[in-house]
């Protein structure tokens, strides 16, 4: 869904849980959602803090479970960035090889089967090394999934018989998808690391709110449609999330 984003801190069982929320025109109730990143409110666009907070402390013991739940399950690894690392690929893994390369100014990334290269500038060092090769695996991961994810969405899309505007491949911290009523559909390149089955289930699910805004049941019987059994994938991403980030 989209819409513009802000925070909100409220106390919950003696902690302080930080909230996102996000606010859309077309949004009439408020949701609450639990993912790897925390707590999240859909909203509408005009609801108050009042309202919002209110929403939160009515479910209170249902937020502190589920957090609880989410702090148990494995986290995304911390890179290094170093030869011999391990990065998820479509529910895979490849192996980093690091090349100091005598000349090349723009770092390159080819995946070699099983591992993926990265030919770097040598005189580079330290911190913007790292750097340096975070942003070239990210610029890769990000193309890999412009060349994969529109297809899925614009397969799902037409079984609806719904076009779609654009797919676009953003940076978004909390979300995996959204689609807007424009038709323009957004998706997280970190959903590259994780299976078929589960890039599937995002781009059915964002491709679904072409016909249904919200997640009434009817939007869930649209999902259905699409894939009976999206509620195991689901389950699945939100399972694995922590382990097929690639950072």
């Amino acid at each position: 869904m989209p819409g513009h984003t802000d925070r909100l801190r409220v106390d919950i069982d003696g902690k302080s849980v930080d909230c996102a929320i996000v606010r859309s025109p077309r949004r009439r109730t408020i949701a609450l959602q639990i993912d790897h990143q925390g707590l999240s409110i859909r909203a509408p666009l005009r609801a108050s803090e009042r309202r919002l907070r209110a929403a939160v402390l009515s479910r209170s013991d249902w937020i502190s479970l589920k957090l609880a739940e989410w702090e148990a399950r494995p986290k995304p690894a911390v890179r290094e960035f170093k030869t011999g690392e391990s990065l998820p690929f479509l529910g895979r893994h490849l192996t980093l090889h690091i090349v100091d390369h005598p000349s090349r100014a723009r770092t390159k990334v080819e995946r070699q089967d099983t591992t993926l290269v990265v030919e770097i500038d040598r005189h580079l060092t330290g911190e913007l090394r790292t750097r340096t090769i975070r942003k070239g695996l990210e610029r890769w991961y990000r193309r890999e999934a412009e060349d994969r994810f529109p297809g899925r969405v614009r397969h799902y899309a037409a079984f609806l018989g719904k076009p779609v505007a654009s797919v676009q491949i953003r940076d978004q911290k909390r979300r995996w998808g959204s689609c807007d009523s424009r038709g323009i559909i957004r998706l997280n390149w970190r959903l590259i690391g994780a299976d078929t089955d589960i890039i599937d289930y995002v781009c059915a699910h964002e491709a679904a709110h072409l016909v249904e805004p919200n997640h009434s049941p009817a939007y869930w019987a649209v999902v259905s449609r699409l894939m009976p059994d999206w509620k195991i994938r689901r389950k699945r991403l939100n399972d694995t999330a922590g382990e097929f980030v690639p950072f």
